[in-house]
């Protein structure tokens, strides 16, 4: 529920205080900082969660090595975020922003770092606890200077951040000290082994981020209107990152679980079962209620909506359901540590969403983007499941496929039904779809609170 506080009250009241156009250009800048954010992880976190899961015992060393080499890569994404913002063109305006937002990733990637050595020696409630921890700060931090002081700014939104990244990462510091001895060792030949070994995870994740960020990038560097369709894409963009926290917080808890039922030659599927039935249930019913519901929505979180604003977010949560089920399916792969095939499919996804974005972008803006996010994520979702069957011998069968779809129909019924024949407060119109739905699933079969080996 932290994350969700706020976007709705912190970050959408930031951008209605700033403008679109301000808040267009920060969100252009941050997605660009944050396609080179992999420069500070190169798949260390997967990697960690892999390794770490089956060698328990390991921690401290795992922990010395990685800090050591997170060193090094702390001056290469440095580098890399000024540089390459240069050869973009970028005005002088926009680099104090840029190193800024760079300073908060450094530590949001370290603390990233921290919480999955919880999830990996199997503290996922210490994990779960961290995992909000920063976003909490960030609402009495950033809260008391968007209500409670004078005008907000961009630059005193991203010192915001930082002062919460920094109070965090020491909690996680202190915490994970009573696990392990925690030491950093600086050695070159250590670092380039590590970096060996965990480039696979580091490309998947360089893939990964280079057709969900990229969108923002292209909308302000393509389109001559000061951010402004960068900032109307990012409405309906903040709300698909906030339900979207869901999935990949599952993923994070998944991963390390994948990886232990694979090293000790255990079958998947069970999990893998319940993971779908419980991500299958959630992604249906957000993202048809965010369907139904999304002026009355949009009108909750911000002071201007237009028709552009409602239809890329009913765009973006169209494709929102597709990326939740891919966390399920890229855990599965991610775990099992190969991923040759895996990053030629992403690579197929870039191709697409780039071609897509070139196209649409000059005509339709912001719209454009969407679609081409909400195409993409359907052609990663359906290539993931495809190469999970084929790894896993998964199997489902027709009657199974044909439940699915029963249970998708169903629900959208129930939340049309809703929507359209029901006078109540919509809020109070979606909580009673998103029971009603949670009832279904368990008479279906989907939603279950155990499985079996």
């Amino acid at each position: 529920m932290i994350k969700p506080i706020y976007v709705l009250f912190i970050d959408a009241e930031v951008q209605n205080q700033v403008g679109t156009e301000s808040y267009g250009v920060y969100f252009a800048l941050f997605n660009f900082c944050f396609i080179f954010q992999i420069l500070l992880d190169m798949g260390i976190v997967t990697y960690n969660s892999k390794q770490l899961s089956q060698n328990r015992d390991q921690g401290a060393t795992y922990f010395s090595d990685i800090l050591g080499t997170k060193i090094f890569l702390i001056v290469g994404f440095l580098s890399a975020i000024v540089l390459s913002g240069f050869l973009l063109g970028y005005p002088s305006s926009y680099f104090p922003m840029i190193l800024g937002l760079g300073a908060v990733m450094i530590f949001q990637s370290y603390f990233v770092f921290l919480r999955s050595n919880f999830s990996a020696l199997g503290h996922f409630k210490v994990e779960a606890w961290l995992s909000a921890l920063d976003k909490f700060l960030m609402i009495f931090i950033i809260g008391y200077l968007v209500y409670f002081s004078t005008q907000i700014t961009i630059q005193r939104f991203i010192y915001g951040q930082l002062a919460s990244m920094l109070v965090a990462v020491s909690v996680g510091m202190i915490l994970l000290s009573q696990k392990f001895q925690l030491s950093i060792k600086f050695s070159k030949e250590r670092s380039l082994k590590l970096l060996r070994q965990s480039w696979p995870y580091a490309m998947t994740f360089i893939l990964m981020i280079l057709y969900t960020r990229i969108d923002a990038v292209m909308l302000e560097r393509m389109l001559d209107d000061n951010g402004r369709a960068a900032g109307v894409y990012a409405t309906g963009y903040r709300l698909l990152d906030a339900v979207n926290m869901i999935g990949y917080y599952f993923s994070i808890l998944l991963i390390p679980m994948f990886a232990k039922q694979i090293g000790d030659k255990l079958q998947v599927k069970p999990l893998a079962d319940t993971a779908l039935g419980f991500l299958l249930t959630i992604a249906t019913s957000v993202t048809l209620s965010c369907w139904a519901y999304a002026p009355d929505i949009m009108g909750f979180v911000y002071d201007e909506v237009t028709s552009e604003n409602v239809l890329v977010f009913r765009l973006l949560m169209f494709g929102f359901w597709f990326l939740s089920l891919s966390y399920l399916f890229g855990s599965m792969i991610s775990a099992s540590g190969d991923l040759k095939a895996f990053n030629r499919m992403l690579v197929g996804g870039i191709v697409i969403n780039w071609a897509l974005n070139l196209w649409l972008i000059p005509t339709e803006g912001a719209v454009g983007a969407a679609v081409a996010t909400a195409f993409t994520q359907g052609a990663v979702f359906l290539g993931e499941l495809i190469l999970a069957i084929r790894m896993f011998k998964l199997r489902y069968t027709v009657s199974y496929v044909l439940k699915v779809i029963v249970f998708i129909v169903l629900a959208a019924a129930i939340v049309w039904f809703m929507a359209e024949k029901l006078a109540f407060l919509w809020i109070f119109e979606c909580l009673l779809s998103g029971i009603l739905l949670m009832f279904v699933s368990f008479l279906f079969g989907f939603l279950r609170l155990f499985w079996t080996d």
